[in-house]
């Protein structure tokens, strides 16, 4: 089961290997430039590199700065304003003091080490180097206004970093390429190089290129088209694209550790590869493409606060995606909110207890859903001010605001200067808290009179917050379905309303009432627990049947328990004749084998709703004797509430079954391949109910 989230953009501003020596307030100064030139060496993982910096001293009157280098290399001159000058060694910083009394000045560092072969955030190999900023280069508070780098490596590999290669020079057994960039950006990020094979395309907007495996290569034709069909949307709906070319650099899936797919950094973009081998359609390169090129707008060109990087970043380019599939007429499961694979686990998270407010400093490496809930709240946005004035909110937030650093606040002040609406209740209540609201529709009834058929009923916001909602109400017919817009809460003159009446006419006798038949606002609700929920990665027990087929099934408990471990999951293996009543209570629990072969089955088995004998499973078409297939299947934990309890039943020895990223409730497969599959029935009462 594919359990990575949606991928993109790193804060490394406060990153590093090893503690400072000194606060960013003893630094004084900010970065303002590197004009560097590293030589890569892959034999021996050995990087040697001349940066100068241009730096902007914050406090003249100090007379020395802090710059940040890693203790992995040795420091081998240092000139300030081209003149030698003495330095004291930290654990991974430089002391530079009796500096001139400028308020701007030109440090030039020479040093070189070995690099390891791999940290969280970087590795070198003989094929290919990725190279975060802060691992490679001199480190400090930024404030880039440009940059020149020059990646000196085999002369078969491509190099790339932030900018366009302007210069390429191959010399013996090395090329030099010089990347350039003339224009204010965030950060650099990453330097890439490596053995890859570059495909070219003219693009609509900017060139367009990328760096793929040769394995992976012939997919780049397509991916090409279809991130210049969304740069020139984004181009043509927020502001004119700031960057003379984009590139897309494939990357080993340990860059980051395993809760990315992705990282945009300015003018280019870093894919692992699992993106592109993948069966899980939600997780395709094709999928996160979009999210990832709305970064070089949410924040990129906008810059923002850590705090409020899950509205402001990953929301925004979220629901940019959205707005880019709807008009390309290709929307995906990701682009249904109300269907979106992620909301149930978001909700259990609300149930649990484990949601957090949108707006605050949090690693969003684990908090998947944050991606999905913040892409709600834009859409309920869109709801609350009108589809023109938001459109008209994306783009100029995206001029005002250019090359510059917003808060939540400025983009709250925008929106109700564009809307002419208050919406300071809207931001507390969705972005600044954490939780959302319980509703339910009751009490309905209709008549026939007239010309048709009247509808009456009430909602109701359940519970002690005092959540407040734009929701659309509808009542089906054979005809379609009607809606009435109302709201529950606080009104226009501030009182709050809870339980609120509507009424809806129609021609037809309707059949029922709905609330929220779009699915467009953020509420509880019971959901089919599905296979998909899966993605959000959690610590879970894996039981193995030990009565028949012992170590077959072990062996698929830990193939999968390593596909899970490389996404971020905790996974424990266990036998069922040594299972307590604690790892049957975990969140999420694994059984493998069929009843004959599990003696912990028999406490589950009753839950689970496709039914099969020890050579055939039940199907609604039929019954399946073929050995090579396996039924799995997910249902709510009888012994968690609100955990999952996945059932793994092979046939026979003979099947090769994975964990199946699908978004169904069971799957019969052969392998990888899909046989057959379906959802569970599942109607919430409170959120549907028939009229008689």
């Amino acid at each position: 089961m594919n359990v990575l989230r949606l991928a993109i953009f790193i804060s490394l501003l406060a990153a590093g290997i090893g503690p400072p020596d000194h606060s960013p307030a003893d630094r004084n100064c900010r970065i303002l430039s590197h004009r560097a030139r590293i030589e890569l060496v892959p034999s021996s993982n050995f990087i040697s590199c001349t940066d100068t910096l241009t730096l902007r001293v914050t406090d003249p009157s100090k007379r020395m700065l802090v710059i940040g280098l890693l203790r992995l290399y040795d420091l081998q001159e240092l000139l300030v304003n081209g003149k030698k000058s003495a330095s004291t060694r930290g654990t991974d910083e430089i002391l530079v003091e009796d500096l001139p009394k400028d308020s701007t000045l030109e440090l030039t560092l020479s040093y070189s080490g070995t690099f390891p072969e791999a940290t969280e955030y970087s590795s070198f190999s003989s094929r290919m180097a990725i190279l975060r900023e802060e691992e490679c280069l001199p480190f400090g508070e930024k404030e880039y206004i440009s940059s020149r780098i020059t990646i000196v490596a085999p002369r078969e590999w491509h190099s790339v970093t932030v900018g366009t290669c302007g210069a390429l020079d191959t010399t013996g057994d090395v090329t030099a390429s010089v990347w350039d960039m003339s224009r204010p950006v965030p950060l650099i990020g990453w330097i890439c190089s490596g053995v890859f094979s570059k495909s070219e395309r003219k693009g609509q907007v900017a060139p367009l290129n990328t760096y793929l495996f040769p394995a992976d290569s012939a997919a780049s034709g397509a991916i090409l088209r279809l991130a210049d069909s969304v740069l020139s949307f984004y181009n043509r709906e927020f502001s004119p694209y700031r960057f003379s070319e984009f590139n897309i650099v494939e990357v080993g899936d340990g860059i980051a550790g395993p809760a990315f797919l992705a990282i945009a950094q300015p003018s280019f973009i870093m894919v692992k590869k699992l993106a592109f081998t993948t069966d899980d359609p939600f997780n395709r390169v094709e999928a996160v493409l979009p999210h990832e090129l709305a970064h070089q707008w949410w924040p990129i060109t906008v810059y923002v606060e850590d705090e409020d990087n899950a509205f402001l970043s990953e929301g925004m380019c979220e629901y940019s995606s959205m707005m880019y599939r709807k008009s390309a007429g290709t929307p995906g499961s990701r682009d249904s909110l109300g269907t979106h694979p992620l909301l149930g686990p978001l909700i259990s998270r609300v149930i649990k207890g484990e949601d957090l407010p949108l707006q605050m400093k949090a690693d969003l490496r684990s908090l998947p859903t944050h991606y999905l809930k913040s892409a709600f709240v834009h859409n309920m946005l869109r709801r609350e001010i009108g589809d023109t004035v938001f459109h008209t909110l994306y783009r100029e937030y995206a001029r005002r605001f250019a090359l510059r650093t917003a808060s939540l606040d400025d983009f709250q002040a925008l929106a109700e200067e564009l809307s002419g609406k208050k919406l300071g209740p809207f931001f507390d209540q969705w972005v600044k808290k954490k939780g959302i609201p319980s509703m339910k529709i009751y009490n309905v009834k209709s008549v026939h009179g007239g010309a048709g058929w009247t509808t009456r009923g009430r909602v109701r916001m359940i519970g002690y917050d005092k959540f407040t909602a734009l929701v659309d109400v509808g009542v089906e017919t054979p005809a379609g379905m009607t809606r009435q817009r109302i709201t529950v809460g606080a009104d226009s003159s501030g009182a709050y309303r809870n339980d609120v009446a509507f009424e809806i006419s129609t021609r037809d006798k309707p059949f029922r009432a709905v609330l929220d038949p779009g699915g467009d606002i953020l509420k509880i609700q019971k959901l089919p627990v599905k296979l998909g929920d899966l993605r959000d990665p959690s610590d879970g027990v894996m039981i193995v049947g030990t009565l028949q087929n012992r170590e077959y099934l072990l062996g698929l408990a830990r193939e999968d328990s390593a596909y899970l471990e490389r996404r971020g999951w905790e996974i424990r293996i266990k036998f069922d004749s040594s299972v307590t009543l604690g790892d049957l209570q975990r969140d999420k629990v694994f059984l493998y084998g069929k009843v004959s072969e599990n003696s912990a089955l028999p406490q589950f088995i009753a839950k689970f709703p496709r039914k099969m004998r020890n050579d055939s499973i039940e199907t609604n078409d039929g019954t399946l004797y073929d050995s090579t297939l396996t039924l799995t299947q997910a249902v709510e934990n009888p012994f968690h509430s609100h955990g999952i309890a996945t059932w793994i039943a092979p046939l026979s020895p003979k099947a090769q079954p994975h964990l199946h990223p699908s978004d169904a409730s069971w799957v019969i497969t052969r392998g990888k391949d899909e046989i057959s599959s379906g959802i569970w029935q599942e109607i919430d009462v409170t959120m549907t109910v028939p009229i008689p």
